[in-house]
């Protein structure tokens, strides 16, 4: 199922980090081993275990393009943005969306979007929280959480809730035989039901200590 995502990449490293993208030679030949080394110190990429339920859905895709999304939020991991309020005939909802762009070896410049949407109600006064809905749009990985904690924040209104989720990118490797890794990616923020107000950022965990 594709699902939803948008930010603008330039493939520009700190100062100190290793360069994810291999050095092509004369002959335009990229060590792909070292790519791969190389994403698993920068971005934190970690081997997935062998019983994912849904493996076959997770893309096959280089190991250099995989970089290519990770440098777009590792970029990015500091950009803090404004929650959306709205509801449905059920519930009301605070909508957080991530969207970017990274751009790939393989087809240019690919869109990619996180989406998080809390559902809650309000009566008397009292919130009421209703669950999470997670949704992805992108031909590059799969992604999944391990739910969500949410909790007043201390010493405020009673209506500032503190939420943070760790997340999961899967990737399926083609040049390292397909193998699938994952990335931690931690979702979090805060947010006032009484004044509709709050702030959210998607982080790699690796970045988030």
């Amino acid at each position: 199922m594709k699902k939803i995502y948008s930010l603008i990449l330039s493939m520009v490293m700190m100062s100190g980090l290793a360069s994810c993208t291999a050095s092509q030679n004369d002959e335009d030949l990229t060590d792909t081993t070292s790519v791969f080394r190389s994403a698993m110190d920068i971005y934190g990429v970690e081997y997935a275990s062998d019983n994912i339920s849904d493996k076959n859905n997770i893309p096959s895709i280089l190991a250099e393009d995989m970089c290519a999304v990770l440098e777009t939020l590792r970029l990015n991991s500091n950009t803090q943005q404004n929650c959306i309020r709205t509801s449905d005939n059920s519930y009301e909802k605070v909508i957080m969306n991530g969207t970017y762009q990274a751009v790939t070896r393989s087809s240019g410049n690919e869109d990619f979007a996180l989406s998080v949407a809390l559902k809650f109600s309000i009566e008397k006064g009292q919130v009421y929280y209703w669950g999470t809905d997670y949704s992805y749009s992108s031909g590059l990985f799969d992604w999944s959480a391990q739910g969500l904690s949410l909790s007043p924040q201390k010493d405020a209104d009673g209506y500032t809730y503190e939420f943070e989720s760790e997340t999961f990118l899967y990737f399926k490797v083609s040049d390292e035989a397909d193998t699938i890794v994952r990335v931690p990616v931690v979702f979090r923020g805060s947010y006032n039901f009484r004044t509709e107000q709050g702030q959210y950022y998607f982080k790699l965990l690796k970045y988030s200590r």
